[in-house]
C-alpha cells in the first residue's frame, strides 16, 4: 500500500497575517482615492452634535510604516484578551488540575439530563456577556471540561460557549452596562427631534429576556442535533488522570462549597447600596442614582474587576478542594498546575499577538469609522420606511460590526445619523436601538476583528487532537450552524415584534 500524503492546512496565524496585509493595501488605495465621509457625531451624551469628517489613513505612508514598525509591543499590551486570559488561566489551572472542576462537572452530568445541562450552560454564558473578559476566558475552557465529562468532544463545548456569549451580547435577563451606555446615546439622538423624549435603561428589557431564552434554546438544539453528533465522542486524553475515591471527592466538594459561601458573604456586602463610605457598597459607583448604574457604570469597581474576583474564587475553590482531597500537598503544586496548563495553551498567546496587530492596524487606518459613517449616511438618506428601513439598519450594523465590534463606539456614530429617518417613519428610538443590538450581536460570531474571536480559535487548537486538522476553515465550520440559526432568530423576532406591536420594554413599543 502506498502511504497517503498528509494534507496540511494553513495555520490560523496566517489568516490574521493575510487580513492585516489586505487591510494595509486597502488603506493605501482608499487614501489615494481620497475616501472620506462627513457625518453627524454626538460630542457628548448630553446631545451636542457636530459635523465630523474622517478619512482613511494609509499605512503605506511614512507615518503608517512608522506605526507598523514601532507599535507591536503596545498593540499587544493594550489588547484586552491578553491580560485577561493570562490572569484567568492561572486561576483556572488551579481549579482544573486540583480536580475540582472535573469532579464538579462529573457530579453534575450524572444527575442532570445532558440537554438541560447544555441549555443552562448556554444561558449562563449569555448572562456572562455582561463582561466579555470573564465570559470568554473562563467559560470557553469550562465548556470544554463540561463536554469531556459528558464524553463529548470538548470543541463542542467551546463552540457552544462562544456562540452563546457572542450572539447573546445584545440579549440578557437583566439591565447591564450595555443598556446604560446605549440608552444614553439613544435619548440624546432622539432629542434632536423631540426635546422631551426620554429613553429608560429598561426600554429593551422584555425583548432581550425573550431573546436570551430563545438563543439558549436554539443553541441547545443545534448542539444536540448537529454539532455534538458531527464532532463525536471525546478523544482527548488528559495528561494526568487523578484517581480519587468517592469519599475524597465528596469531602473536597463540600469544603469548596463552604469556601465559596464564605467568599460570597463579603462580596455581597460590598454590592449592597450604602450612603456611607466604607466596606458596605465598596464595589459600587456611589455617584450614580440607580442600583443598575451603581453596578455597571464605567467607575464601578465590581464590573471593572470582575475577572480578578472570579479568578480569586477559582483559586480558593481549587485550593480548598485540593488540600482536602489530597491533590495539593504543598504550595509548589499550585505553581506546577499553572505552569503545566499555561504550556498546554501557549499557542493561544501566539495567536493573540497577531490578532492584536490586526485590531490595531484596522483602528489606525480609520476604515471602521469611515465605513460606519458612510453606512449611517446611507440609512439617513434612504427613502425607506417600516420593515425595509428596519432591514436596512440591521444589514448596515452587521456590516459595520465586521470592522468595528465596539458597540458603543458604533452607536455613537449611527444613532444621531439614523434617528431622524427612524422617527419620521414612526419607529420608536428604543426599537431602533433594539435593531442595532441584534445586528451588533449577529456578526460577533464570525468577524475575526472581534477581540475574543482569537480566544475561540485558540482553544479549538488546544483541543484538536491532530494539529494538522487545525485550520481557520474548520473553526468556521463548527460555528457557522450557530451563526445561521441565531441570525434567523434575531431577524424573525424583530419583524414579528414590529408587525404585532408587542411591548419591547415596560411601556415601550416598536412604534412612536
Amino acid at each position: 500500500m502506498k502511504d497517503k500524503k498528509i494534507k496540511r492546512s494553513s495555520h490560523p496565524v496566517m489568516f490574521f497575517i493575510y487580513i492585516s496585509i489586505l487591510v494595509i493595501i486597502v488603506s493605501a488605495i482608499a487614501n489615494a482615492l481620497n475616501f472620506q465621509v462627513t457625518y453627524d457625531k454626538l460630542t457628548t451624551i448630553a446631545g451636542e452634535v457636530e459635523s465630523t469628517t474622517d478619512a482613511v489613513n494609509s499605512l503605506l505612508s511614512l507615518n503608517g510604516l512608522k506605526f507598523l514598525i514601532t507599535s507591536a509591543y503596545d498593540n499587544l499590551i493594550s489588547f484586552a484578551p491578553f491580560g485577561s486570559l493570562l490572569i484567568a488561566s492561572i486561576a483556572f489551572a488551579i481549579a482544573l488540575k486540583s480536580g475540582f472542576l472535573k469532579t464538579l462537572c462529573n457530579k453534575i452530568t450524572k444527575i442532570i439530563p445532558k440537554f438541560l445541562i447544555v441549555f443552562i450552560f448556554s444561558l449562563i454564558c449569555i448572562i456572562a456577556s455582561v463582561d466579555s473578559n470573564i465570559g470568554y476566558v473562563v467559560l470557553l475552557p469550562l465548556g470544554a471540561v463540561l463536554f469531556m465529562s459528558m464524553n463529548r468532544n470538548p470543541i463542542g463545548g467551546i463552540a457552544l460557549a462562544f456562540a452563546s456569549i457572542a450572539a447573546g451580547h445584545g440579549a440578557g435577563l437583566f439591565i447591564t452596562s450595555l443598556d446604560y451606555n446605549l440608552s444614553s446615546y439613544t435619548e440624546a439622538s432622539a432629542k434632536l427631534l423631540d426635546t422631551e423624549y426620554v429613553v429608560t435603561q429598561s426600554s429593551n428589557l422584555l425583548f432581550i429576556i425573550v431573546a436570551a431564552l430563545l438563543i439558549a434554546t436554539i443553541i441547545t438544539f443545534i448542539t444536540e442535533k448537529f454539532v455534538s453528533r458531527k464532532l463525536g465522542r471525546n478523544t482527548i486524553e488528559e495528561d494526568e488522570e487523578l484517581m480519587l475515591e468517592e469519599q475524597q471527592e465528596k469531602k473536597g466538594l463540600i469544603g469548596a462549597l463552604v469556601a465559596t459561601l464564605i467568599f460570597l458573604i463579603p462580596l455581597i456586602l460590598m454590592i449592597i447600596p450604602s450612603s456611607k463610605d466604607g466596606f458596605i457598597g465598596l464595589l459600587l459607583d456611589k455617584s450614580q442614582t440607580t442600583y443598575s448604574k451603581m453596578l455597571f457604570s464605567s467607575d464601578a469597581l465590581l464590573i471593572n474587576n470582575l475577572i480578578s474576583i472570579v479568578s480569586l474564587l477559582l483559586v480558593i475553590q481549587g485550593f480548598v478542594f485540593g488540600v482536602i482531597a489530597g491533590t495539593i500537598k504543598k504550595i509548589r503544586d499550585l505553581v506546577n498546575f499553572a505552569t503545566t496548563y499555561l504550556k498546554s495553551i501557549g499557542g493561544i498567546f501566539v495567536l493573540i499577538f497577531f490578532a492584536a496587530q490586526l485590531s490595531a492596524i484596522i483602528k489606525e487606518t480609520n476604515l471602521a469609522v469611515v465605513v460606519t459613517g458612510t453606512l449611517s449616511n446611507l440609512i439617513s438618506s434612504s427613502e425607506f420606511s417600516f420593515i425595509p428601513l428596519i432591514l436596512l439598519i440591521l444589514l448596515s450594523v452587521m456590516l459595520c460590526n465586521i470592522l468595528s465590534p465596539n458597540s458603543v463606539a458604533k452607536w455613537s456614530i449611527i444613532a444621531p445619523n439614523i434617528m431622524p429617518a427612524v422617527m419620521k417613519a414612526n419607529i420608536s428610538a428604543e426599537f431602533a436601538q433594539l435593531v442595532f443590538r441584534a445586528g451588533d450581536s449577529m456578526t460577533n460570531i464570525i468577524t475575526p476583528v472581534f477581540s475574543y474571536f482569537v480566544i475561540f480559535i485558540g482553544f479549538i487548537e488546544v483541543y484538536t487532537k491532530n494539529k494538522n486538522d487545525f485550520s481557520i476553515r474548520n473553526c468556521y465550520r463548527v460555528i457557522m450552524p450557530y451563526f445561521i440559526a441565531i441570525s434567523f432568530m434575531w431577524l424573525f423576532m424583530i419583524i414579528c415584534w414590529y408587525i404585532i406591536g408587542l411591548p419591547i420594554g415596560p411601556g415601550v413599543y416598536p412604534t412612536v
